[in-house]
This record gives C-alpha cells, structure tokens and sequence, in this order.
C-alpha cells in the first residue's frame, strides 16, 4: 500500500482536536503508531483512544508548545521511549486576533509569535535532531493559506505562518542531504471548533464562502489526506513544498466570474 505509514512512529502536536485530530486517525487507519500530545493529558488520551480502537496503537502525551525547554524534554523522551521518531506532524497553534494592525499592542504580537512560530520551531528542532541522527523522517507543519494570500486585520497571525513558510523552505534545504524532509500543509476555510462563530455568523460565512470556489468550509478530514501522504514513503522525494489545501480560495482572490455562472 503505497501511502502506508505501517510501523511508522507519528508524533503529532496538537493532536486533540480539529485538523491534528483528522490526522491522528487516518494516521491509525494506514498503520502508523501515533503519539498524541496536548497541553492537557485528557484530551490527548481521548483522541489516543479513538485510535487505538481502530486497531492502531496510540499514546497520549502532555506537551506545551509554548515552552520550549518543555517540549524538548517531552520529545527527547519520546524518542528515548519509542527508538526513534519516523514523522512529526506540527499542528498546534492559536487562532488570529482580528484587530486592525494600528491596534497591534506588543502582548498581542509577543503571543502569537510565542506559540505558532516560536513554539514550533523548536519542537520541529526538537524532533528534526533525532531524525538528523537517524539519517531519516519527515516533518510536516500545518501553515495557513492566510501566509500567501494575506488577511484584513488578521496580521499577527499572518506573520507567523509566512514565518513557517519560511522555516519551513530553510529546513528543507539545510536538511536534504541528510534524510529529513520538510513539508507544511496549509489549509483555507476548515470546519473546526475555532472557526465555530465564524460559521454561526451567516453573513460572515456568506462572505467567506463568496472567496471559496468549492463554496464550503473543508472538513478537518480532507486535510488529514495531505499529512498522511508526506508522512508516507510516498512522499519520498518532496521536501520544501507548501501544499494549500483551499477548495480553490487563493486561486480565486480576484474575484472571478462565479463557477455557477
């Protein structure tokens, strides 16, 4: 099976919910032994359990992103307890403030740049220096289309994924010649708890869903198909991509004649 991830060791960060949650169990489905983590262990354990009833093996792990001591640690002992790390799925992150940029206070920039571009870069550090030493593995870290398209009063966390994009390229290259592949996947629209208000706002959602071409938000599902593919051998000779998983949205920011039509 061509995307099998079978025997494979899957840490996911960010695992609880949403996008991370779709991926830890198609992750299951195909074979890989997944490691869930969260900042709380409860919800991680629910998620490991989902996984385990269909047949996988899972584990559930306490991890906070926003500090990186911490999540060294956690990842250095999940190496120590699994043998190795085979892929790292970098999904955690918190949602944009929307505030227009002349509000931007420092607490607001400091906080987002902690958790999305901070945080991740050193759990990605973390878990690339064991694949380095394996002389294998794949990291995928979840960005936003927001990072190539731009987004009306959603700066802060703009900055941040445009940032990971370019982490991203930078490890590709920095990393090639030594078995380490690194891949983002960046989504548009996607139907999760932390676009809830979004979608029961029905002029909001009428005015998002006008940019979207496919019409609809995505399911955290039809991202999870991405990650499991460049966590897979079948993705062996991609590093340095930015897949946009957008149902058309960045592809349509000029306002086209509507598909209907």
């Amino acid at each position: 099976m061509i995307f099998s991830c079978k025997n494979k060791i899957i840490l996911v960060i960010g695992g609880t919910r949403g996008i991370g949650r779709a991926a830890v169990l198609t992750l299951a489905d195909v074979g890989a032994t997944v490691i869930v983590t969260g900042r709380a262990l409860e919800p991680a354990e629910t998620v490991a359990a989902e996984a385990r009833a269909r047949g996988a093996e899972a584990f559930a792990w306490a991890m906070d992103i926003g500090d990186p001591h911490a999540s060294r640690t956690a990842i250095d002992a999940i190496a120590a307890r699994f043998g190795r790390i085979d892929a790292l799925v970098a999904n955690a992150g918190i949602s944009p403030y929307w505030i227009r940029s002349d509000h931007i206070t420092p607490e607001i920039w400091d906080e987002l740049m902690a958790v999305n571009l901070r945080g991740t870069f050193f759990a990605v550090q973390a878990a690339g220096r064991h694949m380095l030493t394996q002389g294998s593995g794949s990291i995928v870290t979840v960005s936003s289309v927001t990072a190539t398209v731009g987004v009306n009063r959603g700066l802060p966390y703009v900055a941040t994924k445009g940032g990971l994009d370019a982490m991203i390229r930078t490890l590709a290259i920095e990393w090639a010649d030594r078995g380490v592949r690194v891949n983002g996947v960046a989504p548009g629209y996607v139907a999760t708890d932390l676009t809830h208000g979004m979608r029961n706002n029905p002029g909001i959602t009428d005015h998002l869903l006008g940019e979207v071409p496919m019409g609809r938000f995505a399911e955290p599902e039809e991202l999870a198909g991405t990650i499991v593919h460049l966590c897979s051998d079948a993705a062996s000779f991609i590093t340095g991509q930015i897949f946009v998983v957008d149902g058309g949205f960045a592809a349509g920011r000029a306002k086209q004649t509507p598909a209907r039509i």
